[in-house]
Formats: C-alpha cells, structure tokens, sequence
C-alpha cells in the first residue's frame, strides 16, 4: 500500500478545516430558514391584524448564524495545526476533528432555528417574553460553544509523534544493525 504523500496529507487536515464550516453552514440554513419563515408569518399576522411588526423576530430568526463564528475559528485552527511544521502526519485527527465539530455545530444551529421558530410565533402573537425566550436559546448556544472548546482542548492535545518514535527507536534500529 502506497504511503500518502506530504501534500495529500496537507490537503486532508485542510478538507477536515472546511467541513467543520461546511457541515455548520447545512445546520445554520436549515435553521435560520426555519425562523426566518416563522418570523414573516408572524409579521404577516400582526400586518393583518393591524398590530406594529416587531423587530425583534429578526434577532431570532439570525440566532442559528452564531454557530457559523465558531466554525469559521475551528477552520481557522484546524488548518494552523496541519499547517505546522511537522503535522501533516496528524491529519486524520485534523480531518475527523473538522467532522464531528461540523456536525454539532450543525445540529445545534438547525436546533435553535426550531426553536427560535417558536420564539417568533409566541413573541409575534403576544408581544412578550423576548427576554425569555433569549435565554432558552442561550442554552442551545451553550452546547455550541461546549462543542467547539471540547474540540479546541483535544486538538490543542495533539503534538507530533513521529519525531519522538525516531528518537526512541533509532538506537534500536542501530543496535540491531551491529
């Protein structure tokens, strides 16, 4: 089996930075799409009923956006790690990493969406709660950023292991060779 080279090492870690915005940005459109819509059918039954539109729908419908920050500083750190000296070798850390932080930043997004729709629908229709309702979607915002740190933690734990394998095993291989 052919060992993959340097550069295709490079370009996997850099695939797993861009799925980590890639994979959110499916959760951020699904969920900003949810809200988005609740918040023009409140409007619209507000500019039915003759009652002001309230503004504030916009702060829920951009809520599941935020996770789109959080990838966009993964992508950035993930591709800083197999851009360093020596951390091509790494790069399946670097690919799953980007993956599975995608992923939960992409559930959470399309989550909040959900439940901003909600938000919307009870602040269009009784003017009341924005404040509460803020906070359940600050709760799902904490998942979010739990996501994003864990993952900050465990590739900041990564560090080059061939470097230490050849100092350890080089004498080995030469007293072997005698």
């Amino acid at each position: 089996m052919q060992e993959m080279s340097e550069v295709g090492k490079i370009a996997m870690g850099q695939a797993g930075a861009f799925l980590a915005v890639f994979i959110t940005t499916i959760g951020s459109t699904l969920g900003t799409s949810a809200s988005g819509s609740a918040a023009v059918g409140a409007w619209k039954k507000c500019y039915t009923l003759d009652k002001p539109a309230p503004f504030q729908l916009a702060v829920f419908s951009g809520a599941p956006l935020s996770q789109m920050i959080y990838a966009l500083i993964m992508m950035i750190l993930i591709n800083n790690k197999i851009l360093a000296p020596g951390m091509s070798q790494e790069w399946h850390i670097c690919l799953t990493l980007g993956i599975l932080s995608g992923i939960g930043l992409g559930f959470s997004s399309f989550y909040m969406g959900l439940v901003a729709a909600k938000c919307c629908d009870a602040f269009g229709e009784t003017n009341k709660g924005f404040t509460n309702n803020l906070m359940i979607l600050g709760i799902i915002e904490t998942v979010s950023l739990f996501v994003m740190v864990f993952a900050i933690v465990l590739l900041n734990t990564v560090k080059i292991a061939a470097p230490a394998i050849v100092k350890v095993a080089a004498p080995v291989a030469e007293a072997v060779a005698k």
